[in-house]
Order: C-alpha cells, then structure tokens, then sequence
C-alpha cells in the first residue's frame, strides 16, 4: 500500500518546480492552491496532480488525497485487480486517470515487536510518478462546488518491496504518462502486470513515526 509519500519541490529538483509553476499560473486565487502540501504528505492533504488536458496536453490541478468510501471511512488506495469491476472506481478507471508526481514513499516494517520506518525512492531518478484514478464529488459545504479527490493505485509488491509490504504502488516512467492518462483498457493493463523488479533504494529512518 502506500499510506504516505513525499514531495520535494526544492530547486534542485526541476520537474516537481515545473509541476508547481504550472499549478500556480493557473490556481493560485484559489483555496485549493494555498492547501497544497510540500515535505511528508499524509491523507486528507492537498497535492498537485497531473490529469489529461486537450491535445494530449498534460495539466497540473491541486486535489485532496482520499476518497470516503460507502461506509464512511476513508479510502487512499485502490487495488488494480478487480478495479474495473469495483462499483466505487469502475467509472474512474475507465474515465478519470491521473498521476501523482512524488519523489518517494514511505513503508514500515515489523521488527521485533516495533516498526521501523522506510524511505523508498527511485535509484535511478529524483521523480517517482504513481498511477491513480479521482473523483469529483458535491462540496459537503458549498453545494455550488465540486471537491476533486485522488487514490493511488496499488498492485501486489515485486522484489525487495516484499520484505516491507505485499503491496506497493504503481509506478509509471515518465516517458509512459500520456499512455496512462489516455490509454485504452489493454494499455492501462500492462501497467499492473508489469514484470520489472523496481530499482528502488531504501533508508531505514528508524522507529519514527
């Protein structure tokens, strides 16, 4: 799974700075722009978050992590198995694909009797780009508005992912994003059987929270 992950946009790192100089020239007089979260993003944040534009443009929007499930509680992943057949995302799959630009995520796992937590990033690359799907649902507050929400999608965990987690999310290479967000359902396919061992490097932070 992926419960939290993290977003860099230092100077050094020059795609998330364009990620955000495009977020900015379009939603800064917004609320959703001054909620936008750097640094450890947790549920319920607000995150830039790429989704299709006209002519195979790509735009960046500001939308909050989580969607409420039917029971109330709050939902941040999706599975890929079965996704297409999921009542609550078979419409989104199909037709509100997005990417969630990221620089890393985080993992815990059990040892002795404590949880000692991970940094996992891309070996090869500063930008990890998860696959993920949203919805636009009635502002509880202001009826006239929509609120835009994201899950991750994740899949069964590959190599080193496996001492950590049974599950990770699903990445895509950046040159592969317009197939992700435009693609057909045999395309979107390929990314959750994906046979690739991910090159990710893992820091053990400790026992932090």
């Amino acid at each position: 799974m992926c419960g939290r992950f993290v977003i860099d946009d230092t100077d050094d790192i020059m795609e998330m700075r364009r990620i955000f100089e495009e977020l900015k020239k379009h939603y800064s007089d917004t609320v959703e722009f001054q909620n936008v979260k750097t640094g450890e993003i947790r549920p319920t944040d607000t995150v830039p978050i790429l989704i299709p534009e006209k002519e195979f443009k790509i735009d960046a929007v500001p939308m909050q992590w989580g969607i409420k499930g039917y029971n109330g509680n709050l939902v941040i992943n999706a599975r890929s198995e079965g996704v297409y057949d999921k009542r609550m995302f078979k419409d989104s799959i199909v037709n509100k694909r997005c990417i969630i630009p990221s620089n890393g995520f985080f993992e815990w796992a059990k040892l002795q009797n404590k949880k000692e937590k991970y940094l996992i990033k891309d070996n090869n690359s500063p930008m990890l780009y998860f696959a993920g799907i949203y919805e636009k649902l009635p502002d509880p507050v202001l009826p006239d508005k929509e609120q835009v929400r994201f899950v991750i999608m994740t899949r069964e965990a590959r190599g080193l992912m496996r001492s950590l987690h049974n599950r990770m999310p699903v990445t895509v290479e950046r040159r592969d994003i317009l197939k992700w967000l435009n693609g057909s359902k045999s395309d979107i396919s390929e990314f959750f059987i994906d046979q690739r061992l991910p090159e990710y490097t893992f820091t053990n932070l400790g026992s932090a929270g």
